[in-house]
């Protein structure tokens, strides 16, 4: 009998012994994150597949078939798609990251990656401002190019003449230190000055100098409108003389006079292709664009800056040739040959203005929606401080042929937005679900295949962003998961702070930063540099 009670005794203590083992040191599971039962699409461009996909740390570790008591945490994704997470390859989420890190304007579209830097503003120090937001910690991944415009205004102001040799070397060795310290190639906005201020040579040996680092050439073009098959044109040249990729910006033709034209700017990109020319574009798909409203003003008339401006518009003769040519602007290029196609969106010293497109502020003013009259009225703006606009100026016919283009991927153009405050465009909030509602779901414009390629594996391919934007075991465990017939942009050009629906989890480095519609909180992003990325020195 005692023999019995010291073997039941001795079992008893190694029970306790091992429960307590189990609790301090419990069992790992193979996954922290099994993805179960969803429609998978890679992001290759290949049909969807039914599979479970397990997340262990950062990285995925397996797709195929997962048992739920091998998981940390299961979700549950019969029904829905589970993609890679969209990477945004055009924003200017520069400076709004910083401000507020957790990004829910473009979580909430199924972004998990932002690529900032465009349009040839960029932060600079490159490296300076990698460091403080990765000090700061942001919900999804952020990478940058070096921006031309940023760096000749600070080298030369805002002057129209070429760079002098000195001046050139200094934009040469800031092009280096930008690329050196992380950013992932050279953009430009050769609309904008002072960068319209540059000569395509000029632009050539700084793209050279990217190229060097194996960087990537993304350009707002000169032109978008009247000019838009000489900028393809420019752009094309840029990246053949400068040796590197060239990504044109949110491709679009914004003249009624040129709709249509988008046949010969893609036939212009396959030949460059043809030739050994790596081009893409990236596309918002909205039939409006935005931006400042000096965009109207013919840029020679910016020249040194808004107290020279000033100066012109104080010479009647002067000022009425600017007047006559904004006008012309809005007939024939960014207009849309009426007044009443832009609207204000941002004017600090009126803001009863924002909103009101010119034809209602002709009204307010007891004036006729003429062009001149619209001219007077953007070039008072401009000389109480500039204001931006929404331009509603494309063609359909022009938005779904680009989109159809193998080259072409999506880009947002937009920002970090605070909900609820200001006009905005609403591909702030819609961009990626309207693509997948609208123009996959509604109008089989694309497949879902096809979309989320142009969304995932094609910007990550263009950037050189390794092991980002397909889904397979040892990639960066960026995902989305969305309801196929559920997701869609709910932002208006009435209301445009509405988020997304149908985005139901988004996953960023392995963490659940959207669970169920809903932020986390999570601040998993991360810094995305060139050299991180495995490019060769």
């Amino acid at each position: 009998m005692k023999s019995i009670l010291r073997l039941f005794w001795t079992a008893a203590i190694i029970g306790l012994l091992l429960l307590g083992l189990y609790l301090i040191f419990p069992p790992t599971l193979p996954y922290d994150l099994a993805i179960i039962g969803g429609m998978v699409v890679d992001g290759t461009g290949n049909p969807w597949f039914r599979a479970d996909v397990g997340v262990k740390g950062e990285r995925i570790t397996h797709i195929g078939i997962i048992p739920v008591n091998e998981a940390s945490e299961v979700i549950r994704a019969e029904g829905l798609v589970v993609s890679p997470g969209f990477i945004d390859i055009h924003t200017h989420t520069d400076s709004g990251l910083l401000a507020n890190p957790r990004a829910e304007n473009y979580l909430y579209q199924g972004v998990t990656t932002v690529v900032g830097g465009n349009c040839g503003s960029s932060p600079f120090p490159i490296g300076e401002h990698l460091e403080k937001l990765h000090k700061q910690g942001i919900s999804l991944n952020f990478a940058t190019l070096i921006g031309h415009n940023t760096i000749r205004s600070e080298v030369m102001g805002m002057k129209d003449d070429p760079p002098t040799a000195e001046e050139l070397a200094e934009m040469k060795r800031m092009v280096e230190q930008g690329m050196t310290e992380g950013a992932l190639g050279l953009s430009t906005g050769l609309k904008y000055v002072p960068g319209a201020y540059a000569a395509t040579a000029e632009v050539i040996a700084l793209a050279k100098v990217a190229a060097r680092y194996h960087g990537i050439y993304a350009t707002h073009m000169r032109e978008e409108g009247l000019g838009v098959i000489e900028a393809v044109k420019e752009a094309i040249l840029i990246g053949e003389k400068g040796g590197l990729p060239v990504q044109i910006s949110h491709h679009k033709v914004v003249s009624a006079d040129m709709w249509g034209a988008s046949r010969e700017t893609v036939r212009l990109i396959e030949e460059a292709r043809l030739r050994g020319v790596e081009v893409t574009l990236d596309q918002y798909p909205y039939p409006a664009t935005s931006t400042d409203l000096d965009v109207l003003f013919p840029p020679w008339s910016l020249a040194g800056g808004n107290d020279e401006l000033k100066q012109r518009l104080s010479h009647p003769e002067t000022r009425q040739r600017i007047k006559e040519a904004i006008a012309y602007n809005i007939v024939h290029d960014r207009g849309g040959s009426d007044i009443g196609n832009i609207t204000v969106t941002y004017f600090k010293a009126d803001r009863s203005l924002e909103g009101k497109n010119l034809a209602e502020i002709a009204g307010l003013r007891g004036w006729k929606p003429t062009p001149l009259n619209g001219a007077e009225i953007v070039m008072d703006i401009q000389l109480k401080g500039g204001g931006k606009a929404i331009y509603h100026c494309l063609n359909d016919e022009d938005i779904g042929r680009i989109m159809r283009y193998c080259g072409t991927m999506v880009g947002s153009d937009g920002g970090i937005t605070v909900f609820e405050q200001g006009v905005v465009h609403p591909r702030n909030y819609g961009t990626f679900p309207r693509v997948l509602g609208y123009y996959v779901r509604e109008k089989g414009i694309l497949t879902l295949e096809d979309a989320i390629r142009k969304m995932t594996s094609l910007p990550a391919q263009t950037l050189r962003l390794i092991d980002r934007g397909v889904l397979r075991v040892g990639a960066y465990a960026d995902i989305t998961i969305f309801d196929p017939q559920r997701v869609i942009d709910k932002s208006t050009w009435e209301n445009p702070h509405q988020y997304s629906e149908g985005i139901t989890y988004v996953i960023v480095n392995g963490k659940v930063v959207i669970s169920e519609g809903k932020h986390t909180g999570a601040l998993s992003g991360h810094v995305l540099r060139r050299r991180d990325n495995k490019m060769a020195d």
